[in-house]
């Protein structure tokens, strides 16, 4: 009966929305909080703390989401390495893994170091600006991407198309931050 549950869809379905609303929801508040936070342009300990916390409910989620897939993906295996759908998804879901990597071990420790210091006197920050906000772009748009993907039975796409798409969307994210740079995270 039990080892049944695991080979239920319903099963890993349940524990894919649970890895979702924890790996969104720590990735949009932790977004939030940080464009709230920067408006005094100096990020408080704090507030770095809490940075770390929502990328601890953005690893939690994400490590659901891959186990609950692959509960589901070796639930029919044919039927997902067909749907261009999941493909999109997947590939996605890699680029939100590979930004919070980059997020978690690049990001994060150059804040915690620059915590209580005007942005003014962090002469790097005019650098690290831009990847910060190609991070934070890529996330929140990865993030809602994915939550859409997942809330369609199917797509009317092939699967180049869609990653095109997604590209195209995150590109014009990228390109719409950089000209609100200064507004986005100001420098003086």
């Amino acid at each position: 009966m039990i080892f049944d549950a695991f080979n239920s869809a319903l099963f890993w379905n349940i524990i894919h929305l649970f890895g979702v609303a924890l790996g969104a929801g720590g990735a949009f508040i932790s977004d939030g909080m940080f464009f709230a936070s920067i408006k005094d342009r100096s990020l408080s300990e704090g507030e770095v703390k809490f940075l770390r916390m929502g990328a601890l409910f953005v690893w939690t989620g994400l490590v659901l989401l891959i186990i609950s897939g692959l509960g589901l993906f070796f639930g029919d295996p044919h039927k997902y390495l067909t749907s261009s759908k999941f493909m999109t998804k997947m590939s996605i879901v890699a680029i939100i893994f590979l930004n919070g990597v980059y997020f978690h071990w690049s990001h994060i420790p150059f804040l915690e170091l620059r915590k209580d210091v005007h942005f003014k006197n962090i002469p790097e920050l005019a650098r690290k600006r831009t990847s910060l906000m190609i991070s934070g772009v890529i996330s929140v748009i990865s993030w809602s991407l994915a939550i859409i993907l997942g809330a369609l039975r199917t797509i009317p796409y092939s699967f180049t198309e869609g990653l095109a798409a997604y590209l195209i969307v995150i590109m014009g994210g990228i390109g719409i931050s950089y000209i609100l740079r200064e507004r986005i995270i100001p420098l003086s």
